[in-house]
């Protein structure tokens, strides 16, 4: 493995232990997924290719931790979320560590970071078919309308897509479209969508604010009240039946992708 992506992963666990003990600390839900929860079941912690982490929270649990974080958070440690700070551009927070910069190369225009890990809000969806169309229709909308806003800054434009959605990228990076968009605006109609369904009491849950978008639709009781799992050797919490979580997400999981696809990191330490 590359030295450099080995101390960037460790210094994203410490963060990621950081994390977990303040959730301990207040009893606040959260759960490790995606890559993470992946890593997790497959490789005992990180996959070796990959260069970030990704944990979910309860939308009730994520707007506690937004209070609690950013009076608790001392150096290195800094909170990041668009709800304390307009010039934020994500609709999840961020912990990020001033241990470590690095150069983001995830979108169009490369930006100097310190190292993070995300913590993604999860609401509920409906399930009757009227109010879930118009539900998936508003937040594909604002979505999209978020990510032209912010085509240079967000978007991936190196990610393997279907010819529709290549299309599409590419007509979205046309500049007259974000001058006609906003992304406070655009942020905000996605929280106000995402909210309107509790996670609480709701069966059918969802991370929409990862990579995956309407991919991560998931049965509540899959989650339940998490189940332990050893990253790194550490136990970290996870959802209660990580195969269907991880099925519903990746498929067949547990086969390697292609060589390939792996070594495509976006992340890039900074010497001191």
């Amino acid at each position: 493995m590359d030295d450099k992506l080995r101390r960037l992963q460790l210094e994203e666990l410490e963060i990621l232990k950081m994390f977990a003990a303040l959730c301990d600390q207040y009893k606040l839900r959260y759960f490790l997924l995606g890559g993470t929860l992946l890593g997790a079941i497959r490789h005992d912690g990180f996959i070796p290719w990959d260069d970030d982490v990704d944990v979910c929270m309860p939308r009730s649990d994520y707007e506690k931790f937004l209070k609690i974080a950013s009076g608790k958070l001392q150096e290195p440690y800094s909170l990041s979320c668009q709800e304390r700070n307009p010039e934020y551009r994500y609709c999840f927070a961020r912990i990020s560590s001033s241990r470590m910069k690095i150069r983001n190369r995830s979108a169009n225009k490369p930006r100097i970071e310190n190292a993070w890990i995300d913590i993604i809000p999860m609401d509920g969806m409906p399930q009757k078919k009227p109010a879930l169309l118009l539900h998936k229709m508003k937040l594909r909308f604002w979505r999209g309308m978020n990510q032209i806003a912010q085509y240079d800054e967000l978007v991936d434009q190196k990610r393997k897509r279907g010819a529709v959605e290549t299309v599409i990228v590419k007509i979205a990076g046309w500049k007259i479209w974000r001058q006609m968009t906003d992304y406070h605006k655009c942020m905000e109609h996605i929280r106000r969508e995402l909210k309107k369904y509790d996670y609480d009491q709701s069966d059918v849950i969802i991370n929409y604010m990862a990579a995956y978008g309407f991919k991560e639709v998931f049965n509540k009781k899959d989650f339940g009240d998490g189940a332990v799992y050893y990253f790194e050797g550490i136990p970290f919490k996870g959802p209660v039946n990580y195969d269907a979580v991880l099925k519903t997400i990746y498929g067949d999981y547990m086969k390697l992708p292609p060589e390939s696809d792996r070594n495509k990191h976006n992340a890039e330490i900074l010497d001191a």
